[in-house]
């Protein structure tokens, strides 16, 4: 069969590649894939960026993808041929404190399909049973390819900003998790208003239109004067930060009213690092709480969130020298 992998460790060595069918093990699934979206982690592992070093040679990519199910191994017995299912990407080891606490996506035993074993940039890909999520009839399956990115909108948007009816909601940068969380802050009734560069005029920022959110470029006029003219003289109550610019973050710190929240998205290192040495803004209001999603800090299994180092490792409240009192970082 067809599959895109990574082929060795130098930058871009990777393509499509003949390879043989996988067979379904014990309580294992054979997918026939219909649709695998590209995550920014899979064009980290292509390009052998630093952090990837533990992707291990040939390895099919992707882990946002949808299909049907084939074949099924010994023990497999809630799906069978014939059903649509999508994956469960950060894969725990289901038997340590934190997975049965049900944040198997912290697990410090994770893996990622698609970058620690064979994913779904192949016509055919093995799943275990207990990492597959059945897709209700009548949803296309390249739709359904995008759940895994969309469940990191709604985490955002629904668990940590927590928006309501009638909050006021920036989302700085306008690609595709930032257009999903944009998406879901105004079906959950809030006034949404998405930022981006130049670079978003051509493509990004109009998508952001199409599904009737608000837009701000930036090239035509600093960032205030379009909170100015969308929000009136009230700060934004929200803030996601799906950019990973340390600009980006810098404005929601210094925009945010007191008592708002600021939620990063997708790779937010930057945010790590402003955090890291303590260098908030001075001058933001006390109450502002800065939640950072340690499960997304990075796509790569690691001690982001565990005991063994990172901010999770911090606790639940992380000083930031000269920073606001009520900066928090919530898992």
């Amino acid at each position: 069969m067809k599959a895109f992998a990574k082929l060795g460790r130098e930058p871009g060595e990777a393509g499509i590649r003949e390879i043989d069918r996988p067979e379904p093990g014990l309580e294992e699934v054979l997918i026939r894939v219909a649709a695998c979206g590209v995550c920014g982690s899979d064009l980290h592992a292509y390009r052998s960026d630093p952090g990837y070093e533990f992707v291990e040679p040939p390895t099919v990519l992707g882990h946002e993808f949808a299909g049907t199910v084939e074949e099924v191994g010994d023990g497999v017995e809630g799906v069978g041929p014939g059903d649509r299912v999508v994956a469960i990407a950060i894969q725990g080891c289901g038997r340590c404190e934190t997975c049965r606490l049900g944040s198997t996506h912290l697990c410090p035993r994770r893996r990622v399909v698609g970058l620690n074993h064979d994913g779904g940039m192949s016509e055919h890909v093995v799943v275990a049973e207990r990492h597959l999520i059945r897709v209700p009839d009548g949803l296309d399956l390249e739709i359904a390819a995008l759940a895994e990115p969309l469940s990191v909108a709604v985490h955002a948007v629904l668990a940590r900003a927590r928006i309501q009816p009638g909050h006021t909601v920036v989302v700085t940068g306008p690609g595709p998790i930032g257009l999903l969380c944009g998406m879901m802050a105004g079906l959950s009734g809030g006034e949404v208003l998405v930022a981006g560069t130049g670079t978003d005029a051509a493509v990004r920022l109009p998508a952001a239109e199409r599904l009737g959110l608000r837009t701000a470029n930036l090239e035509h006029g600093p960032l205030d004067e379009h909170l100015l003219k969308n929000f009136g003289e009230s700060a934004p109550d929200s803030w996601v930060e799906a950019s990973g610019a340390v600009e980006a973050l810098e404005g929601a710190l210094g925009a945010v009213r007191r008592g708002g929240t600021i939620t990063g998205r997708g790779h937010v290192l930057a945010a790590t690092l402003l955090l890291s040495h303590g260098s908030c803004p001075l001058g933001v209001g006390p109450a502002v709480q800065l939640r950072v999603q340690l499960s997304r800090l990075q796509d790569r299994p690691g001690p982001v969130g565990s005991r063994e180092g990172g901010l999770g490792a911090a606790g639940p409240a992380v000083p930031a020298g000269g920073g606001p009192r009520g900066l928090q970082c919530g898992g």
